[in-house]
C-alpha cells in the first residue's frame, strides 16, 4: 500500500515537472527573437569533505569542477523572462558528466547594471555503473540522475553577465542487493558569460 502511494506521488511529480519544462516553450511564439545566455565557470561542493562518495572507487568527495550553460528565453513583461536551458557539470570524482535540463524563470531589473534572480527546476541526466564495495565484484549498482533544482542571482553589464548559482543534484542508486536509494548534494557555481539578444 505504501509502495503504491509512493509510486503515485512519483508519477504526479514527473507530470508536474514535464509541465514546468514545457510551459516556457509556449512563450517562443511571440515576434521578438529569444535571448541566448551562454556561459562557463567554476563549480564546487561547499559542504563537509567527508560525506560525499559516489561509487566504490571514489577516493575523494566533490571538490571542484567545471560548469557550462546554455539558456534560451523570452521576455514575458517588463521584468519577467521564461525559457529552457541545459548545463554540464563535471567533477574529478564524479565518474560521468551530470547534465541538468531545466525550465528557466528569471526576474531582471533595469539600469546600467541589471541585477537578476532565477529559478531552474528540471531533471538531471546521469548514468554510472559500479561494483558494490562491501560485497563481491558481481554486484553492480546502477546510479542515475533525478530531480534537479537550482536558484541564484547575478548582474548583467551590456552583454556580459556574472552569476552565482546553487544546484541541487539528485542521484538514485539501484542494485539487486541494496534495493533503491537516493541522495542529493548541493553544488555551488560561479559563471561568466554573454547574453545575446
Amino acid at each position: 500500500m505504501v509502495k503504491f502511494a509512493l509510486t503515485k506521488k512519483v508519477q504526479l511529480m514527473k507530470r508536474i515537472l514535464l509541465l514546468l519544462l514545457l510551459a516556457p516553450a509556449l512563450c517562443f511564439s511571440q515576434n521578438k527573437p529569444p535571448d541566448f545566455w551562454i556561459g562557463a565557470g567554476y563549480a564546487f561542493y561547499p559542504g563537509s569533505s567527508a560525506d560525499v562518495h559516489l561509487g566504490s572507487d571514489a577516493k575523494n568527495p566533490f571538490k571542484s569542477g567545471f560548469t557550462a550553460e546554455l539558456t534560451v528565453e523570452k521576455q514575458l513583461n517588463s521584468f519577467l523572462y521564461a525559457g529552457l536551458g541545459s548545463s554540464l557539470l563535471t567533477f574529478k570524482d564524479l565518474h560521468n558528466t551530470y547534465v541538468p535540463v531545466f525550465a528557466d524563470i528569471r526576474v531582471i531589473g533595469t539600469g546600467k547594471y541589471k541585477l537578476y534572480s532565477f529559478l531552474n527546476p528540471g531533471y538531471g541526466i546521469y548514468h554510472n555503473n559500479y561494483y558494490y564495495p562491501l560485497l563481491n565484484r558481481s554486484v553492480i549498482v546502477t546510479e542515475r540522475g533525478g530531480f534537479y533544482i537550482a536558484y541564484g542571482f547575478g548582474v548583467i553589464y551590456k552583454i556580459f553577465y556574472l552569476q552565482g548559482k546553487f544546484n541541487w543534484l539528485r542521484f538514485s542508486s539501484k542494485s539487486e542487493v541494496t534495493g533503491h536509494s537516493s541522495k542529493a548534494y548541493g553544488v555551488a557555481g560561479i559563471t561568466l558569460g554573454v547574453r545575446l539578444p
